[in-house]
C-alpha cells in the first residue's frame, strides 16, 4: 500500500496548488487557522457521504450479499491466514479435489479475510466502501487538479458514481476501480507534458500491488494501449501541440514504461501462467455467456439508468467541446470504452471512471454567469479547507459505533436449509449437489461439506460447466453424470427442475423444503 499512499500525497500536493490558484483569482478574506482544519473540502465531504451511504442499511448488506464471491474470497483468505501459505491446489470441492488453482487475488483476499475477523460480514463491507469512497475521493480531486469547475467536478463524480454503482460489491475488483484511478492519471500527467521516469516509476509501483490484488490487471495494459495508440496517430498526424519527435518521443517512453510493467506484472505467485488464465478465459464466450457480469446490461433493467445517463453525458461533453482540441488518446479512450461498457456490465464503472476527465473538462469550458461566479466562491471557500482530521474522526465513529448487524438474507440464501444441515449432521454424508450461485456462500458457512460447484467458473473451465448444467438443466444422460458424480444429497432452489424430478423418483427423499431452498437425500447409493 505504500505505492498508493505515495500517489495521493502528490495527489494532495497538487490539489492545494489548484486551489491556490482559484483562491488568487477570487476576492476572498483568509480564515483562522483553526476553522480551516475544522472545515472539510469537497472531496472529504464526498468521501465522507459514501462511506457513511455504504456502509448504511441496505447498502452494507448488497456489498456482501449481491452473489457468494464475497463469501467465497473470504473463505480463501482466512484459510490462507491459517495456514500462512498462498493457496496453490483446490481444497474446497469434491469434483476436481486438489486440482491447481491460479491465485489471482491473494492480497485482497487476504485484506477481506482480516476485516472478516475483526467485523465478520460488516468488516467486509467497511472494506470494500472505504475502497469505492476512496476511489471516487482521489477521481474528484483529480478534476479540481485539472482546473475543472468545482461544481462540475463534483456532478460528474457523483455521475460516474451512480453509473458504476451496479458493480459495487465488497470483492477483489473493487481494488481495480482504485487503480484504474491512479493508473489513468499517470498516464495523462505523462500526456500533459509529465517525465518519464516518473511514470516508469508509478506504473511498475501500482502495477505490482494490482497484479496480486485482482486479476483485471490487464486493463491496465488495454489504458496503456489507448494512450500509446493517441501517440502513434499524432506521430503519423502531428498537431498544432504536438510535434512529430515530441510524439515520436512519447511512443517510445510508453512502449519502454509498459514493458516494465508487464516485466513487474510477472511478479505474482503464477508467474505468467496467470496471463495466459486470464486470457484463455476471456477467450471462451461460452463461459463468459454464462456470467451476468460477462454479459451487456439490459436497458430496460433499472440499474442500466446511471449508465445511461452517463453516456448521455459523454455525448454531450464531446458535442459541446471546441477548444482545446481533445487529444487522439482521449478520443480512443472514449470510443473504446463505449465499446467495451456497452459489451460486459463489469466494464461499466471502468468506463465512467476513464472517460470522467474528458466529460468535466468539456462541460467546465461551457460554464459562465451565476454559475461561474458561486462555483468560484466556493471554489475559495474549498482552497482554505482542510478538515480531514475532522472527517476521519466523523468516519472512524461510524465504523465503530454504527449498528453492525450485517446478515445475508434469508429470502435469498439457503440460511435455513444450512441450519438445518448443521442441525442433523448425521442425515448429510457423501456428496452435495448445489445451487451454482449459492457454492461460495456454501464455503464459508458449511465448509466441512465440499462444494459441486462455485462461482470460480475460470477454475472450473468449460467442459466442467457443461457436465453441470447438462445435469441441472435434465438433458439426455443427466441422470447418469449424476450417478457418476456420485452425489448423495442436493440443496437447490424449491423450484428448480431437478428439485421437481428428484421428487418423482424412489431413490431420492425430500427431508427439508421451505420457499427458497429444497434438500433431497438419495436413499440408495449409485453404484460404485
Amino acid at each position: 500500500m505504500a505505492a498508493i499512499l505515495w500517489v495521493a500525497s502528490r495527489a494532495r500536493a497538487d490539489i492545494l496548488t489548484a486551489k491556490t490558484n482559484v483562491a488568487v483569482t477570487t476576492s476572498f478574506k483568509p480564515r483562522p487557522a483553526v476553522q480551516r482544519w475544522l472545515m472539510p473540502d469537497f472531496s472529504a465531504c464526498l468521501w465522507l457521504a459514501l462511506l457513511l451511504v455504504l456502509l448504511a442499511q441496505p447498502s452494507r448488506t448488497a456489498l456482501v450479499a449481491s452473489d457468494g464471491d464475497a463469501c467465497m474470497h473470504w473463505r480463501v483468505g482466512e484459510d490462507m491466514l491459517q495456514n500462512g501459505r498462498i493457496v496453490r491446489t483446490d481444497a474446497y470441492s469434491h469434483t476436481i479435489p486438489g486440482a491447481p488453482v491460479i491465485t489471482k487475488e491473494w492480497l485482497a483476499e487476504i485484506l477481506f479475510a482480516a476485516a472478516g475477523r475483526l467485523g465478520g460480514l460488516f468488516g467486509l463491507s467497511v472494506v470494500g466502501a472505504l475502497v469505492i469512497a476512496t476511489t471516487f475521493w482521489l477521481l474528484h480531486r483529480r478534476l479540481l487538479r485539472d482546473g475543472n469547475d468545482l461544481l462540475v467536478a463534483t456532478l460528474v463524480t457523483l455521475l460516474a458514481a451512480w453509473a458504476g454503482v451496479i458493480h459495487w460489491l465488497a470483492r477483489p475488483h473493487v481494488f481495480t476501480f482504485l487503480m484504474v484511478v491512479l493508473w489513468n492519471d499517470a498516464l495523462r500527467r505523462f500526456e500533459a507534458g509529465g517525465r518519464a521516469r516518473p511514470l516508469a516509476a508509478t506504473l511498475a509501483a501500482l502495477m505490482l500491488f494490482w497484479v496480486n490484488l485482482h486479476g483485471a490487471f490487464l486493463v491496465g495494459f488495454v489504458i496503456l494501449g489507448a494512450y500509446w495508440l493517441g501517440a502513434g496517430c499524432e506521430f503519423v498526424w502531428p498537431t498544432e501541440t504536438v510535434s512529430r519527435p515530441a510524439a515520436k518521443r512519447k511512443v517510445l517512453v510508453l512502449t519502454l514504461a509498459g514493458g516494465l510493467a508487464l516485466a513487474v506484472s510477472l511478479l505474482n505467485p503464477n508467474g505468467w501462467h496467470l496471463h495466459q488464465h486470464n486470457l484463455q478465459f476471456m477467450r471462451s464466450s461460452y463461459l463468459t455467456g454464462l456470467l451476468f457480469e460477462h454479459q451487456p446490461i439490459g436497458f430496460h433493467s433499472p440499474d442500466a439508468l446511471g449508465f445511461m445517463v452517463w453516456l448521455a453525458a459523454l455525448i454531450t461533453a464531446l458535442a459541446v467541446r471546441q477548444r482545446p482540441r481533445l487529444p487522439a488518446s482521449a478520443v480512443i479512450l472514449a470510443a473504446g470504452w463505449t465499446y467495451l461498457a456497452l459489451y460486459a456490465v463489469r466494464n461499466i464503472p471502468l468506463m465512467a471512471l476513464v472517460t470522467a476527465p474528458i466529460v468535466a473538462s468539456s462541460l467546465s469550458a461551457c460554464v459562465h454567469g451565476r454559475w461561474r461566479e458561486m462555483s468560484q466562491r466556493l471554489g475559495a471557500v474549498n482552497a482554505t479547507s482542510n478538515g480531514w482530521p475532522v472527517v476521519a474522526l466523523v468516519a472512524l465513529i461510524a465504523i465503530l459505533c454504527l449498528p453492525r448487524p450485517t446478515s445475508i438474507p434469508p429470502d435469498r440464501w439457503p440460511v435455513n436449509a444450512v441450519k438445518f444441515i448443521q442441525d442433523h449432521p448425521e442425515q448429510f454424508t457423501g456428496n452435495m449437489l448445489n445451487q451454482h450461485i449459492w457454492g461460495g456462500y456454501l464455503m464459508w458457512v458449511i465448509p466441512e461439506h465440499k462444494v459441486f460447484v462455485d462461482g470460480r467458473t475460470d477454475f472450473y473451465g468449460e467442459a466442467f460447466i457443461r457436465n453441470f448444467l447438462d445435469i441441472t438443466q435434465l438433458r439426455p444422460g443427466w441422470c447418469e453424470k449424476l450417478d457418476a458424480s456420485r452425489v448423495s444429497w442436493t440443496l437447490l432452489t424449491t423450484d428448480h427442475p431437478l428439485t421437481q424430478v428428484l421428487a418423482l423418483l424412489p431413490e431420492w427423499r425430500r427431508v427439508y423444503s421451505d420457499p427458497l431452498a429444497t434438500i433431497y437425500t438419495r436413499i440408495r447409493k449409485p453404484a460404485q
